[in-house]
């Protein structure tokens, strides 16, 4: 584990997404680096009661995300990479049932995640604009230790 679970800098829903992540590259046989497993570890939490982010829908986010400037635009973009990021981790059904192929919400993702990243590095901002370029690389493996968690029931942590 990346995180020890007494730490009382961080939530204890975060030590259980660090847990389950962990799970996820191994049985994936993924080892993503350490910004990449804290970014989904953070983004799992972020988006934890977000029980409408199924219903998303990430084309219309991701033109809307256009319309806005500055900060408002950078959000919209975050929150449509990371929809598409766990609807094609966690819930890849989702694009049969929307009847578009299997790679719409990598697809709609890496597009969002490259978006913020080009906004970021002409904004100034260098270094948050190559980790969001690094986001975008390595989407198909963090979807792929989602995947992973998905299918392995018995690695979701229980809380006693």
């Amino acid at each position: 584990m990346l995180l020890p679970k007494s730490n009382s800098y961080v939530s204890g829903e975060f030590s259980v997404f660090d847990t389950l992540i962990k799970a996820g590259e191994e049985s994936s046989f993924i080892s993503l680096p350490y910004q990449l497993h804290t970014f989904l570890a953070q983004c799992l939490v972020e988006h934890l009661r977000d029980r409408e982010i199924v219903n998303h829908v990430l084309a219309l986010h991701f033109l809307h995300s256009a319309e806005k400037t500055g900060e408002q635009g950078n959000v919209l973009l975050k929150r449509t990479g990371d929809a598409a990021l766990l609807l094609a981790g966690l819930f890849p059904e989702r694009a049969r049932r929307l009847h578009v192929s299997s790679r719409y919400f990598r697809l709609m993702g890496q597009a969002a995640y490259a978006n913020l990243a080009v906004k970021f590095l002409v904004t100034g901002r260098p270094e948050r604009g190559r980790f969001y370029d690094k986001v975008t690389t390595y989407f198909h493996l963090l979807e792929r230790v989602l995947n992973a968690v998905r299918a392995q029931p018995k690695m979701l942590p229980y809380r006693q």
